[in-house]
């Protein structure tokens, strides 16, 4: 490994990202020890009142989006709004797995991971409305270099939000896909022991694989450290965003409020529909992406389809389904929600947050459209009769940065290897020495590691294309550089 080498190629690409990304370049030059940064990341100044009551729904809506996982008297049951006034909504709602989102639960977290205060746990906000196909599950986790899938190929469509109660069978999938023989015995007895520990926690309460999902990363979330560290570090409970945002709505919407009227008011409701086409998240009727605040519950597999404002209603953007239009009234918007027919868009639920005073913890990506959401909604309320709400939304603290990096590796000789969750596990999980270096780490350095992959996802939108490297290193020669502890 040619260290110079590496180090030219992280300072040009951090530097290119610094230049053409300005939001993200307070992070690029933060020196401060990570646990340091994650000690700051949240609130502790007093909520806005405005905001408590907001807190304190979303709070509740939480609270029984994990009751439907673990039961009433579950891990759930003491989650406090306080808990919640800064929350990581990076990771999607499946099983611990990719190392850039395994890693925003330990950064978000740094600070507590060996403070001994397991007493009050960490709530994620997972995005629920993606495909087992995404880039980041494929399908199941990822182990040793491969791929192990738990969804068949055709199911990749789907969408996690609607997938039924199913069972972990990734060991006999392996077979009938001709690739068990490709492990080694130890690893296949891992994999073995791997799927019992998930098919053996208590899923009595779950009605949809969503709630598995919960119990499966609250169940192996400790595994990730050795032993010794096990009942130090706080339990990782994942409530889906979809799930919360839609049960706070159901009961926001029953009163008066700027939210509700964006919805219903059809005026207002054509000002923000103009203020947010285009932003990644929200809607671009054009490119037929995004959808007009929910999706809608697809009649015959466990999808999603699109919706557009059409008059007062709601209707599926495919004209086959446009008998499935809801009606843009109170009530009708609020059963809908309670019987699961729709979902809110990641544009409404990160808005619903944005209007709660609850800081979303965010990756490079949704820095970028948390940013853009704020500004829009800022502009709306306050040229639409909505100044107090305006000024709250400018308020809104959308710094937290806490993805785009690995934070988990193993050596292998001069070289470091990136670990996904399952490798972490298989591991033995790392040590408090391991944690220790880690938080002593500036997080200008931690963010190093994963900046060729920051640099990819910026550069067909932000960075000229005559400019943009070529030569990049990847996430192991960087951490081999930065990380040379391990």
């Amino acid at each position: 490994m040619d260290v110079q080498r590496v180090r030219e190629s992280l300072d040009s690409v951090v530097g290119q990202i610094r230049k053409y990304v300005p939001d993200m370049a307070p992070y690029f030059e933060d020196t401060r020890p990570l646990g340091e940064y994650a000690g700051a990341l949240h609130p502790t100044a007093p909520a806005a009142p405005e905001h408590t009551a907001r807190q304190e729904l979303v709070a509740r809506a939480t609270r029984r989006v994990l009751a439907r996982a673990f039961g009433p008297r579950g891990p759930g049951s003491t989650v406090t709004a306080q808990q919640l006034r800064a929350v990581n909504i990076v990771d999607h709602h499946q099983l611990l797995n990719h190392p850039l989102l395994l890693g925003t639960n330990i950064i978000a977290n740094a600070s507590r991971l060996l403070d001994g205060g397991q007493e009050v746990p960490v709530v994620t906000l997972s995005c629920s409305n993606v495909g087992p196909g995404n880039h980041y599950m494929r399908g199941g986790f990822r182990f040793r270099g491969r791929d192990v899938p738990y969804f068949a190929a055709k199911e990749h469509r789907d969408v996690m939000y609607h997938v039924p109660a199913r069972p972990f069978d990734f060991v006999e999938r392996q077979r009938a896909l001709k690739r068990w023989s490709a492990h080694t015995p130890a690893d296949q007895d891992f994999l073995q022991e791997y799927q019992d520990l998930l098919n053996g926690l208590d899923h009595s309460h779950a009605r949809a694989h969503r709630d598995q999902l919960a119990v499966a990363v609250h169940g192996t979330w400790p595994r990730l450290f050795a032993p010794p560290l096990r009942d130090r570090v706080p339990e990782l409970l994942y409530a889906n965003a979809e799930d919360v945002a839609r049960e706070s709505l159901i009961e926001l919407l029953a009163g008066e409020t700027a939210l509700a009227d964006a919805l219903f008011e059809p005026t207002l409701r054509g000002h923000v529909l103009d203020a947010f086409r285009g932003v990644v998240v929200a809607w671009d009727e054009a490119a037929g992406k995004g959808t007009h605040f929910f999706w809608r519950t697809h009649p015959h597999r466990p999808g999603l389809l699109r919706l557009y404002v059409q008059g007062t209603s709601l209707v599926p953007a495919d004209p086959r389904f446009a008998h499935l239009g809801i009606e843009l009234t109170r009530d009708a918007v609020r059963e809908a929600l309670a019987r699961e027919e729709i979902i809110p868009s990641v544009a409404l639920w990160v808005s619903l947050l944005l209007f709660a005073g609850i800081k979303p913890l965010v990756g490079p990506g949704s820095l970028v459209y948390t940013g853009r959401l704020k500004q829009g909604w800022s502009a709306v309320l306050d040229e639409h009769g909505f100044p107090d709400e305006a000024r709250l939304m400018e308020g809104a603290d959308i710094t937290g940065m806490i993805a785009g990096t690995p934070v988990f590796f193993a050596r292998d000789g001069a070289a470091l290897t990136t670990l996904y969750a399952a490798d972490v596990i298989r591991g033995g999980g790392v040590d408090e020495s391991y944690l220790a270096a880690v938080l002593r780490t500036p997080l200008h350095d931690v963010l190093s590691v994963g900046s060729s992959g920051v640099y990819d996802l910026f550069s067909h939108s932000y960075i000229p294309k005559d400019q943009q490297l070529t030569d990049r290193v990847g996430f192991d020669e960087a951490a081999s550089v930065v990380h040379g502890w391990v």
